[in-house]
């Protein structure tokens, strides 16, 4: 009898609800567990992007000093003032090249060269 009042004990854990009740709750964890992979990729994503924005700016900082030392010399100060103010030293002269300007009028022999040139020239009309 005892044996038998331990296998009914033992048989509701077996049965179908409670079974159906252990697997629903396998199913929420793995889904939550899913979530979680997706949310530690994505902020793995976001780290190295971090990581590399901190690099940049590293090099940026290095930069940014290295100028600041430049410019703490005066030969960088007589360069930074020459460069926005476009100065020359007295008994120095200053060179200014300028490009030429392209015309947008078309000259008088590209437009006896077109279509209506050669009807005009056909006829004798100039």
């Amino acid at each position: 009898m005892a044996q038998f009042k331990k296998k009914q004990s033992s048989s509701f854990w077996y049965s179908p609800l409670v079974l159906i009740v252990f697997f629903c709750i396998l199913v929420l964890f793995a889904y939550n567990m899913i979530g979680l992979i997706k949310k530690e990729q994505e902020t793995s994503k976001n780290k190295i992007s971090q990581l590399k924005k901190i690099e940049e700016l590293n090099k940026r900082e290095a930069a940014l000093s290295e100028d600041i030392e430049r410019l703490n010399t005066p030969e960088g100060i007589e360069e930074s003032v020459r460069d926005k103010f476009q100065v020359v030293k007295p008994g120095e002269k200053e060179v200014l090249i300028v490009s030429p300007t392209k015309s947008t009028e078309p000259s008088k022999d590209v437009k006896d060269h077109t279509f209506w040139g050669y009807i005009k020239r056909m006829f004798g009309r100039k």
